[in-house]
């Protein structure tokens, strides 16, 4: 028993302390498992993406997944990312997500894609009104767009993921980032439309510049 009380805290705020290291620990390995797990899949998810286009069919990024890559993804100074198909809880863990019945990137109309912002969208909180971004189509083309507004909205409102007659991309996360809070009602909006000018590539890292658009290439 003494040896007990000797090294067993006995006093309250020691209880404290040692249970508030304790969780703080669990968080923060659960938080470095997240982010591992998130890089290791987008880079299965990207292999996919290769295989995906040169046989033409959807390809699983792991036997067991109900998804494939749909677009290919890259904002300002952040490596590209490959974005899913069908955005729920499941495929967010794993990648950007395509919001279901929303245009296809490269087509006419609203293209929603959704992101974690502690793990693939957490770039979002640096990006600006004017900052460029591009997205890679499954055939292979190449769109560049102009970030043009950025919104804090609550997640009831819903006309940021309707469609529209215009071409843009909607990039949606949760809001505030840094917070311990996890699907609060808040989220960060940011909706970009199409500029193809040679000053929307410039800050891009090299391997996003493919494109099948000849005159694309050119400004290259």
């Amino acid at each position: 028993m003494e040896v007990i009380r000797r090294y067993f805290p006995q006093k309250p705020w020691q209880l404290v302390f040692i249970a508030s290291f304790l969780c703080g620990g669990v968080i923060m390995a659960n938080g470095l498992y997240v982010k591992a797990k998130a890089q290791l899949a987008q880079l299965m998810i990207a292999h996919a993406w290769e295989k995906q286009k040169q046989t033409g069919e959807n390809q699983a990024p792991w036997p067991w997944a109900d998804t494939y890559p749909i677009a290919k993804i890259a904002l300002k100074n952040n490596k590209p990312q490959w974005v899913l198909s069908g955005a729920n809880m499941r495929n967010l863990a794993f990648g950007p997500t395509l919001q279901m019945q929303t245009a296809l990137p490269g087509r006419r109309g609203n293209v929603v894609i959704y992101g974690h912002n502690d793990t693939h969208f957490s770039g979002l909180s640096e990006i600006k009104p004017g900052d460029s971004m591009s997205i890679e189509t499954r055939a292979g083309t190449q769109v560049y767009y102009s970030v043009e507004e950025i919104s804090i909205a609550h997640k009831s409102d819903t006309q940021w993921i309707e469609q529209t007659d215009d071409d843009r991309v909607t990039l949606v996360t949760c809001y505030p980032f840094d917070t311990m809070t996890f699907n609060g009602p808040l989220r960060y909006v940011v909706v970009a439309k199409p500029q193809l000018t040679p000053d929307s590539l410039r800050d891009f890292a090299p391997d996003v510049f493919y494109s099948a658009n000849m005159e694309t290439e050119q400004w290259l």
